[in-house]
């Protein structure tokens, strides 16, 4: 296969009403930049027709190549999926629900080309149409990335991106089972751009992705590739052992002024030190739990996905 300009990463789940609308509208931007292309369609083993839409689309059309996947994987591993596939000049990725406009693509991929110093273009959105929640928590993990990784505060950390392959490459180096591709890119690299760009209202389907799955994809992109939370555990144990030395002057001070310490046998305070020290053992605890859980899996080696089949071929 002749090497492409662009190669385009989509991870598909429960998408097969739209895949086509999708396709169609990634052809015509390409058509009309003249711009050579690979599009990666990757089914995270989706349980409706997503596979067989996919198929028929890449049967269509030389230019789009499927990727079916054994069993369901999350987001970040079935882009991983693609990354590794990736052959093109310049990799982007975007997501599937067509809230990322295919018409976007030459905003993101000429701001790349115009600075040889860059490694990656991310998407800004001029007006995120997500609900206040969706909002909220992005805004959340924005802060988190930038007090974990040093992100540049004019970065947004999106799924719209477009990359050179030296970085896809270093990003796929990493062996780790989870995964987070943009908190490995702010790790990677700090030569990034960020780029204004529409964001659409969702037309079909709903979003994967509800409180409880926010919150765990919040605390794995944390977990996963730093050790902030840690920090701050350790920053807090030494700063309430200080604030006890201090506590414990007060009140000698005050048994040898003759202060009232004897009548007043400071109940409240012992009920507020054991509750505070006891509720941060066992936050210490359930935030040692986690780690122990994401080193388990890596040293089981979890493979990351299984590729079931392809649309180049019969076998993986």
């Amino acid at each position: 296969m002749r090497k492409p300009f662009l190669s385009i990463i989509v991870p598909c789940y429960r998408s097969g009403d739209w895949l086509d609308d999708l396709a169609s509208r990634v052809k015509s931007v390409m058509a009309s930049q003249g711009w050579t292309y690979e599009l990666i369609l990757v089914n995270d083993s989706s349980p409706d027709s997503t596979w067989i839409t996919i198929q028929k689309i890449a049967e269509a059309d030389d230019c789009v190549r499927g990727i079916n996947l054994a069993f369901n994987t999350g987001q970040f591993r079935t882009t991983f999926c693609g990354l590794q596939q990736a052959i093109g000049e310049i990799v982007v990725t975007m997501d599937d629900d067509l809230q990322q406009p295919p018409e976007e693509i030459p905003a993101l991929v000429e701001a790349l080309r115009a600075d040889d110093n860059l490694d990656a273009v991310l998407a800004k959105y001029q007006e995120k149409k997500h609900g206040l929640f969706r909002n909220l928590g992005s805004s959340t993990m924005h802060t988190l990335f930038r007090l974990s990784y040093g992100k540049p505060k004019e970065i947004r950390s999106t799924t719209f991106r477009a990359m050179r392959p030296q970085l896809v490459k270093s990003i796929c180096q990493y062996s780790t089972v989870n995964p987070n591709i943009n908190p490995l890119i702010f790790q990677t690299t700090r030569k990034l751009k960020a780029v204004s760009v529409k964001h659409e209202a969702r037309q079909q389907g709903r979003s994967g992705y509800g409180a409880f799955k926010l919150f765990r994809l919040m605390t794995d992109n944390i977990l996963s590739v730093s050790t902030l939370p840690l920090k701050i555990v350790t920053t807090i144990g030494v700063l309430a052992a200080f604030g006890s030395v201090l506590l414990a002057t007060y009140y000698l001070l005050r048994y040898w002024v003759g202060n009232g310490i004897k009548e007043n046998t400071g109940f409240m305070t012992q009920v507020l030190l054991i509750n505070f020290f006891g509720g941060l053992t066992l936050l210490s605890v359930g935030l040692l739990g986690e780690y122990v859980i994401r080193i388990m899996d890596e040293v089981r080696g979890k493979p990351r996905f299984l590729v079931k089949e392809t649309t180049d071929s019969e076998d993986p």
